[in-house]
């Protein structure tokens, strides 16, 4: 009986997942899935995901969170609109003298 308009962010966002999966889509488009959600709902969240790749789903997620990021099997990285990498999050990774997926967008990007 509440109006959605009166959800708090993190239901707003779980409500929109849930619309986007009620059509069962071959190919899932999710901005930022799981900004502003506690991390219980956040874990729960990324468990459905993997369950619908499982399933045979494609999933494309775009996201600044590189622990997100490191969820996804392979990453395009872009920077001022331009691809500056792709690969998996550990091919990546390895290509900096940190190992961390940050850092790899940094340097790709030329940010020191």
């Amino acid at each position: 009986s509440k109006k959605v308009s009166n959800y708090s962010g993190g239901m707003k966002r779980r409500l929109s997942l849930a619309i986007s999966v009620l059509a069962d889509p071959d190919v899932l488009i999710l901005d930022e899935p799981t900004v502003g959600i506690d991390p219980e709902l956040r874990k729960s969240i990324w468990e459905e995901l993997a369950e619908l790749k499982a399933n045979g789903k494609c999933i494309l997620v775009t996201t600044h969170v590189m622990d997100e990021a490191e969820k996804c099997d392979r990453l395009a990285m872009i920077r001022n609109g331009k691809i500056i990498a792709v690969g998996t999050p550990q091919e990546l990774s390895s290509k900096t003298t940190s190992g961390k997926l940050e850092d790899a967008f940094l340097e790709f990007g030329g940010v020191k």
